[in-house]
């Protein structure tokens, strides 16, 4: 059974909503008006924008030739995803239906054939069984998953706002001055960094790029609540449209590889991937990128099973700072 984390669209119910922003789907002029068909949007009245889809980047990619369609790296998500609305634009053939386990649950979903995938610096094209889910709950026209990463480099340069698929070194360089490396392990094409605490006790931390705040779990909540005695209940809409309550707090300090991360917003409810990956016992976070954004690089390094942070020259975000530790 083909198992997938999908990427947060976080909002927050409150009295006053903002107009939310209505994300599209880019997909070239093709002669089809499939790619246009509207899905039924969250009501504005009802939910106000809490993390927004640019906290993502995007990626150009070409879809057996066409294209370029803009991805967005999800290191959170097993499986590459393709929106339905381009899927139909560009005609590719149907797959088998299969399970996607997305943060609100599991649900059935049909996937696309895509004879070639092309991403950056990845030469050769990648024939994938993509899952399908509709373009606005995206936010993109689809997701880059850990199927097509597996044997390259992630570079995220927050500076320039951009994303690079690389392939990996061999021999790995020493650690710059302005940089700190953390090694992690692997499970099931993730990297989780066990090398991290809050209140001295140890978590683990999966590097998410596909989610724009970082989640929690119960375990992690129940250390957080000796510290931080109250939450607001959050609404999270997944990838797949469905929806739940989580309880979002700020996180006062949470180190990770000697990279101490203070006033973290986490948002916590024991969703599928926790148990996916066998942590839904012990305290875990999936580290968004609104946490990531405070470096002026992240590079995530699969086989080698390493993480680069260069550390900022200054504070990025005001409330929330990192420093190293060690």
């Amino acid at each position: 059974m083909l198992q997938l984390c999908a990427p947060l669209a976080l909002l927050l119910a409150a009295g006053q909503p903002a107009a939310p922003r209505d994300p599209q789907v880019a997909v070239p002029p093709l002669p089809t008006p499939a790619a246009a068909e509207a899905v039924t949007p969250v009501d504005p009245a009802e939910l106000l924008a809490f993390a927004e889809y640019e906290q993502r980047m995007r990626v150009p990619v070409r879809v057996n030739g066409a294209g370029p369609f803009q991805f967005v790296i999800d290191t959170g998500a097993e499986r590459t995803v393709i929106s339905r609305q381009v899927a139909t634009a560009l005609g590719l053939a149907m797959g088998p239906r299969v399970n996607v386990a997305a943060m609100t649950g599991v649900v059935p979903v049909p996937t696309a054939r895509i004879p070639s995938l092309e991403i950056d610096a990845v030469p050769r094209g990648i024939a994938i069984d993509a899952p399908q889910l509709e373009g606005p709950h995206l936010g993109a026209d689809g997701l880059v998953g850990l199927d097509s990463l597996a044997n390259n480099a992630l570079l995220i340069d927050f500076d320039d706002r951009v994303m690079h698929v690389q392939k990996s070194r061999r021999r790995q360089r020493a650690a710059a001055p302005d940089e700190i490396v953390v090694v992690a392990k692997s499970v099931m094409g993730r990297l989780i960094v066990t090398d991290a605490r809050f209140a001295g006790k140890r978590i683990s931390v999966v590097l998410d790029t596909g989610t724009a705040v970082s989640v929690g779990n119960t375990a992690l909540l129940k250390l957080v609540e000796n510290r931080v005695k109250t939450g607001t209940p959050i609404r999270i809409m997944s990838v797949t449209g469905a929806m739940l309550t989580a309880d979002y707090r700020i996180v006062p300090r949470v180190s990770v590889g000697g990279i101490e991360v203070n006033t973290l917003p986490v948002a916590f409810a024991d969703v599928p991937p926790f148990k996916r990956l066998k942590l839904d016992e012990k305290p875990a976070l999936f580290l968004g990128m609104d946490a990531m954004k405070l470096f002026r690089q992240v590079r995530i390094d699969f086989p080698n099973r390493e993480v680069r942070f260069m550390l900022p020259r200054d504070v990025v975000r005001p409330g929330m700072t990192a420093r190293v530790v060690r």
